[in-house]
This record gives C-alpha cells, sequence and structure tokens, in this order.
C-alpha cells in the first residue's frame, strides 16, 4: 500500500524544543523545569507513571495549554507565547480521543483532509489505519482499537511534521499495534518527528530512538535508547530505577 505522507524535512534537525517548562495548576507544580529536544527522523517517548507530566507537558507543547513559564519551540515557531503559525503542520492525537460519539469516520477524516489541506487522500489514510470496512460507522460503534486508529487517522490527515500521539496503542490488539508500529516507521523514514507518550514500556522500546523519563514532573532521564538498552537490559529496568 502507498503511503500518504510526504515530508521534507532534514533528518535528525531539531522539531521541538522545550526549555524550562514549568505547568502549574494552583499552587500545584504538575511540570517542574523540563527541558529536552525532539529531532525529525526520530520517535520521542515521553515515559513516566501516572501524574508524572506527560500529558501536560505534550498539551503545551500542542499549544492546548499555556505555561506558567518557560519556551517551547515547534518547528522553529515560539508556541508558549500563543504563536499558531504552525497548527497546521502538527498532527495531535490526544488520549481521550474528543471525538463526538456520532461522528462517522470516513466522513471527518475526509473533513479533518480539507480543513488541513496538505494534500492527503482521505480513502487512503482510512485504509490505512484499517478502517476502510468500517468506512461509515460511528465512533460509538468502534471497537477500543478501532476508536484509537480513528484518532490516529485525524492526527495523520495534517501530514505532520511533527505528531504528537498519546497512549497510540492503548487498547489495541496485536494485529493493531504492528499496524500502528509500522505507519510511525513510515512518518520517521520520511522525516518526521514523532512525540510518544506512554505507558507501555515494551511499546516504547520498540518504536523509540529517544527516551525522555518525567518523575514528579522532572526529567530523570534522557538518553537514547541505544545507549540505554544495552546487554541485556530493558528499558523498563531502566525505567524502574530512575522513578522509584
Amino acid at each position: 500500500m502507498s503511503t500518504v505522507f510526504v515530508v521534507n524535512q532534514p533528518l535528525q534537525s531539531t522539531a521541538l524544543e522545550v526549555r524550562d517548562l514549568v505547568i502549574r495548576y494552583g499552587d500545584i507544580v504538575a511540570v517542574n523545569s523540563v527541558s529536552f529536544v525532539a529531532r525529525h527522523g526520530e520517535v520521542t517517548a515521553v515515559l513516566g507513571r501516572n501524574g508524572a507530566g506527560k500529558t501536560s507537558t505534550l498539551e503545551a507543547c500542542e499549544g492546548l495549554r499555556r505555561p506558567t513559564s518557560g519556551s517551547l519551540r515547534v518547528l522553529g515557531n515560539d508556541v508558549s507565547n500563543g504563536d499558531t503559525s504552525q497548527r497546521a503542520r502538527i498532527g495531535v492525537m490526544l488520549q481521550d480521543g474528543g471525538i463526538a460519539p456520532s461522528a462517522r469516520v470516513m466522513s471527518l477524516v475526509r473533513h479533518y483532509c480539507r480543513l488541513y489541506d496538505r494534500g492527503v487522500d482521505p480513502r487512503v489514510l482510512v485504509e490505512q489505519v484499517g478502517l476502510q470496512h468500517r468506512a461509515t460507522f460511528t465512533w460509538r460503534r468502534l471497537s477500543g482499537g478501532e476508536r484509537q486508529r480513528f484518532s490516529l487517522a485525524l492526527a495523520l490527515a495534517a501530514n505532520p511534521d511533527i505528531a504528537f500521539l498519546d497512549e497510540p496503542t492503548a487498547g489495541v490488539d496485536l494485529d493493531g499495534r504492528e499496524m500502528i508500529r509500522d505507519i510511525i516507521a513510515g512518518l520517521t523514514a520520511d522525516g518526521c518527528c514523532v512525540v510518544l507518550a506512554t505507558h507501555d514500556l515494551d511499546e516504547a522500546e520498540r518504536v523509540a530512538q529517544h527516551v525522555v523519563v518525567l518523575h514528579q514532573g522532572k526529567v530523570v532521564l534522557d538518553d537514547s535508547i541505544v545507549n540505554l538498552c544495552t546487554g541485556n537490559r530493558r528499558l523498563e529496568d531502566v525505567v524502574r530505577e530512575v522513578t522509584r
């Protein structure tokens, strides 16, 4: 099947730069001076326990949440001050979907493709996420894994230069996971930067090249999979050590 993703970005150049990011909810500091970079042509996995600050960090990077302080540069633009000029080049998959229960697969994917106007064929995209036989189904009629793939299709309608994926394989069966891995690999092969938040450390080890681990709102690890998983070490063991 031909891919729908055509991204012309130099590999390894910086797509996302987070510097001294702070996010407060009242007296609670959810994200505390977080800094890291993510590059084109790579998957950066943002890991950590519940409440570590992963989703808050991604929402700030996506422009959905204003940070308390710090700077966020996405595709060269400062989004911390509300700049939205890069939004058409960003794909976003939220953890909870955010899709109306009555929305139909093909209709909404077609609508997103028209809104982004980035040359994506909605029929090819629906086929790529394996929902061609569910094209007329509403969100409420889809299984949990199908809903995840529907949400992913909407994120990819942007033909993104950077994609933020929050728990993309949660509730997805083995075949669906393999499909999503292939899509992510296709994105990075074309130069897209993928920033992925997940609790599934085995999945992160399979798809990511770079890992950022948050613990109690702070970065406690920032390194490559190659450096972290040497010998018989697994990513799960490494993350457990730094989040005790």
